[in-house]
């Protein structure tokens, strides 16, 4: 066994940096050697692949899916990072090729985040989720709400195509990225209460340049494995 502070950080490791590799193997390799006294990591870098699918798993197996949904391993990864970076309000990318569960993830998570009405027990615990708006129109939505019941979402799918436009509309995502809700123009009166940051989501088919990547979480979903493919069509 491992402890709660061991587990936490093998967690939070995963989230910040192995999300975003295509291999990982030999990202849990060289961490698992940096584990030592008061941090025990039994099992090495076999473990740090256990602990987190068991939390991926977990997450998804209390949410409220349709019939014919697949409870594989890119929509187990996809929720749950989703789920992580909603609560705690930091920006994430989703970057995968089609079919690697991106959106599906995005509607399962809506569908399950609705606070005390959740048919989950574990998601009754979680935020409720709001509108999936514009930043501007998402902080007006949870204003006066308790910040630990409710957040706003901000989603923007297919980030990629905007990515492509001479016009660059992405590059005011930056400053509103690094406090969820005003741009560095904005003027915040000495009185006046800074407003809670909103949860953001991109999604996308390839990767954003460095400077919108680098202000949040990436979730790099590569091709499936065979494994994978088995496991859906099971």
């Amino acid at each position: 066994h491992i402890d709660d502070v061991t587990r936490a950080l093998v967690l939070s490791l995963g989230v910040c940096y192995q999300a975003r590799l295509q291999d990982r193997k030999p990202y849990r390799r060289a961490v698992a050697l940096s584990f030592s006294n008061p941090c025990k990591l039994p099992g090495g870098h076999q473990r740090i692949l256990k602990e987190i699918t068991r939390c991926q798993k977990a997450v998804l197996n209390k949410m409220v899916l349709g019939d014919n949904i697949a409870r594989n391993t890119a929509l187990s990864e996809n929720v749950f990072m989703m789920v992580v970076c909603i609560e705690l309000r930091i920006p994430l990318f989703v970057v995968g090729k089609p079919g690697s569960s991106k959106s599906l993830a995005k509607t399962v998570v809506a569908h399950n985040m609705e606070g005390d009405a959740s048919r989950s027990e574990l998601f009754k615990k979680f935020k409720q989720k709001g509108s999936w708006q514009p930043f501007a129109s998402a902080e007006k939505l949870q204003k006066g709400k308790k910040p630990d019941k409710y957040v706003s979402i901000v989603v923007l799918d297919e980030a990629g195509l905007a990515e492509d436009s001479p016009q660059m509309p992405l590059k005011t995502l930056h400053p509103l990225l690094e406090d969820g809700v005003n741009s560095t123009d904005d003027i915040i009166k000495v009185e006046e209460q800074i407003p809670e940051r909103v949860a953001f989501i991109g999604i996308s088919n390839w990767a954003l340049d460095p400077a919108k990547m680098n202000r949040g979480i990436m979730l790099s979903r590569g091709l499936p494995d065979k494994r994978e493919l088995v496991e859906s069509a099971m």
